[in-house]
């Protein structure tokens, strides 16, 4: 009896502590190094690469870098050179000493004038005696808009279908080139137009003898590897853009085994 008295004790006092210490958590406040976690020189941010995110074509989109000047001096704040497509606001030309402020970034991904995945980059400059220029990332995701459509709208655009998006090209020797061709074939009632063709990597490349489909033709995509200084299990992949609204970007894989 004691045994199992001892042992409901002791789990409600595990219980209690557990408790105190989740809370303890809960509670505790952010700390400067928290909400300002990459440093560029003497200046403390939020971040050093502005995710906007996903944007259509025909939009814009706003956010915000969070700065702090953690040091004894004021700092001066200038803009550098800003991409066309980019508008870019400080909060402050001169950020005080333990002072915090923020860069407005404003993408027009219309200006821009890409698809897939984009970065971009602008410089503040300052008085910094540590880093007096400070580079800043801006990452967006450029997707192509299409107006809504009635249900008749829909079964006359332009339909891509695909015979195949992977490609196995099996076990190949380090340095080897590798090539496939992928069918497209535009089951739509109007053109289907590749818009671009993308890729991670600059071992890869494609080629298109055409970037507009007729209704009923089909056009191949060549893409061409290169294994050179690549080893082991291996997958890259080329992004293709077109201008199918139900499926406006298609991924296309080469993968295999390369050995030396």
């Amino acid at each position: 009896m004691m045994r199992k008295y001892l042992s409901v004790l002791l789990a409600l006092c595990f219980g209690s502590l557990q408790g105190i210490s989740q809370q303890v958590i809960v509670n505790s406040n952010p700390t400067m190094n928290d909400r300002f976690s990459k440093k560029l020189g003497s200046l403390r941010l939020s971040t050093t690469m502005l995710k906007i995110g996903t944007v259509k074509n025909n939009a814009s989109k706003s956010d915000t870098v969070r700065i702090y000047n953690p040091g004894k001096r004021s700092m001066s704040l200038a803009l550098g050179k800003i991409p066309a497509h980019m508008e870019v606001v400080t909060g402050t030309a001169e950020l005080g000493a333990g002072k915090e402020s923020w860069i407005a970034v404003t993408y027009h991904a219309m200006k821009k004038n890409d698809y897939g995945y984009v970065i971009d980059r602008f410089d503040l400059l300052t008085n910094d005696s540590v880093q007096a220029v400070k580079t800043i990332s801006v990452s967006a995701h450029i997707q192509e808009y299409f107006s809504p459509m009635t249900s008749d709208d829909s079964m006359n655009v332009q339909k891509s279908k695909w015979t195949e998006t992977v490609h196995d090209y099996g076990s190949i020797k380090e340095g080897t080139k590798v090539s496939h061709s992928f069918n497209v074939r535009n089951e739509g009632k109007r053109d289907l137009v590749i818009r671009k063709t993308r890729s991670n990597c600059s071992c890869m490349k494609a080629n298109t003898v055409s970037d507009t489909i007729a209704p009923g033709d089909s056009a191949m995509i060549k893409v061409e590897f290169d294994s050179a200084s690549k080893e082991g299990k291996d997958s890259r992949k080329m992004h293709v853009f077109l201008n199918d609204p139900a499926r406006p970007e298609v991924v296309l894989e080469m993968k295999g085994v390369i050995g030396k």
